[in-house]
């Protein structure tokens, strides 16, 4: 009977060691007792090493802290299911779905350890940031799309109503650009258009959102600037455009509309007065700054 038991004990082991999640087990003072193949190669150790070794060999500070939050949890009597992100052991980020099921004695209920299964979902997850990306970003241009402008802008209007700081806008359209499109075709618009959208990128801050409004028309959102700096960075960004070689379309110009946040505003107020300065830049000849306050 002692040679079957400990011949269902190596089964299990293998069984174990063939599963594609993390297996482990730990004593009541956090100390790991058991883990499978996998999870002492994410540790990047062996099964000796491992024994009554605790969380912090194997994790940075905020991650053991957050495990041994869960062990305490697990041991005052709760199912827990966390996400836990890690290195592993040659600094490959691993995102893991964690469970800690109840581990106890069968006969007292008494808890006795605890016990972990992890399942890899850096796939997943991977495919899930991809997909917001994709949902946030103008397919055309990889500049933010009209939704992910839309929900900055929001943002940062709300955040203005607590906390009053300087926020201003740029809008800009491309000056004739139909003619463009009838002229040289709408594949050599596309890469007009996706060239001023570098030209936009490469130019502005890394705190501005810039966009791709609709059609021909661009929005920069500049946080922490005031109307004087904001219609320097658009008169900036008006001459590398003028200057800038479109290949066979040759010059194109844009026109541009500038205007800062006030007490009041909400999101159509503060791009309708945007887009009434552009309008104003046109109606004077194109190829303009023109603010509003």
């Amino acid at each position: 009977m002692i040679e079957e038991h400990i011949d269902i004990q190596k089964g299990l082991r293998a069984a174990l060691d063939n599963l594609q999640s993390y297996v482990y087990i730990k004593d009541r003072e956090s100390r790991y007792i058991y883990a499978n193949k996998l999870t002492l190669e994410l540790f990047g150790c062996g099964a000796d090493d491992l024994y009554l070794s605790s969380d912090e060999q194997y994790f940075p500070a905020d991650v053991a802290a957050k495990l041994k939050e869960v062990d305490q949890r697990v041991l005052a009597g709760e199912s827990t299911e966390e996400e836990i992100i890690v290195d592993d052991e040659s600094g490959k980020r691993v995102y893991l779905e964690a469970k800690t099921p109840l581990y106890s004695d069968s006969e007292t209920d008494k808890i006795i350890g605890i016990l972990g299964i992890s399942t890899d979902i850096t796939y997943q997850k991977s495919l899930e940031e991809q997909a917001l990306k994709l949902a946030k970003t103008d397919v055309l241009t990889g500049l933010s799309n009209r939704l992910e402008i839309d929900s900055v802008l929001s943002g940062e209007i709300e955040r203005l109503k607590r906390f009053p700081r300087a926020f201003s806008i740029i809008m800009l359209d491309i000056d004739h650009f139909k003619r463009v499109n009838d002229h040289y075709g709408h594949i050599a618009g596309d890469h007009c258009l996706q060239q001023i959208a570098s030209i936009l990128k490469l130019n502005s801050r890394s705190i501005d959102t810039v966009g791709r409004w609709g059609g021909e028309e661009f929005l920069i959102i500049c946080p922490e600037t005031d109307l004087k700096g904001t219609e320097k960075l658009a008169e900036k960004l008006r001459t590398k455009i003028a200057e800038h070689d479109f290949n066979q379309v040759g010059k194109i110009t844009c026109s541009f509309g500038v205007t800062s946040f006030f007490a009041g505003d909400t999101l159509e107020s503060i791009v309708d007065r945007a887009d009434q300065a552009l309008y104003q830049a046109k109606d004077a000849g194109r190829n303009k700054v023109m603010t509003l306050d």
